[in-house]
């Protein structure tokens, strides 16, 4: 069942989650977090940030988006991506990520943006779910998460950590409980 070309396969097809399609891309592509940004700066030390990134306005759309993915962390979306606020995002070029070309990504696996590395996946309440992506040529061929990561040759715990890491590098937190805040306080 294991396929690691499948992201390959999919992209020759013209499927790829890497071309920007309005009925199941809707908020994307996700913001870029300032240690992805210096990643890749690194990797193209003639270019400039406005070579790859656009700035986006923190619309109520986007911030909507942001509470989809993130429900439990309200306050610190709207600490992070305040209304009318700004983040960046990887610039498209013909509906796709300006990175895209014939082979898939030019960027090396360790230097794409995490959201690039953990897509289909994400977790709710530290459960692995699959977003619901009609070209996405993996969900078409296999039934359940497990063989999903099976076929994409990923494991859970490395989809866990990296969403930990999307987190992080936001800015995002889980909102303690209001007992448990209390005594980190005084105590």
């Amino acid at each position: 069942m294991t396929n690691p070309n499948m992201c390959k396969r999919c992209d020759s097809m013209d499927r790829s989650c890497c071309t920007l399609r309005a009925e199941n891309n809707e908020g994307l592509p996700a913001p870029v977090s300032g240690p992805e940004i210096k990643k890749i700066l690194n990797l193209f030390k003639d270019k400039k940030r406005s070579d790859f990134l656009d700035k986006r306005i923190n619309s109520p759309q986007f911030i909507g988006q942001m509470s989809i993915l993130f429900p439990d962390m309200a306050e610190s979306i709207n600490n992070v991506f305040p209304v009318d606020g700004s983040h960046f995002d990887l610039k498209t070029q013909e509906d796709a990520c300006i990175f895209k070309d014939a082979n898939g990504c030019l960027l090396p696996d360790d230097a794409r943006p995490l959201f690039c590395r953990i897509y289909p996946f994400w977790f709710f309440d530290d459960k692995p779910n699959i977003f619901q992506d009609p070209n996405c040529l993996a969900l078409e061929n296999c039934q359940t998460i497990s063989e999903v990561v099976l076929c994409l040759g990923t494991k859970p715990e490395r989809l866990k950590q990296i969403h930990g890491l999307i987190c992080e590098n936001w800015g995002l937190h889980h909102a303690l409980p209001r007992e448990k805040k209390s005594r980190l306080i005084f105590s």
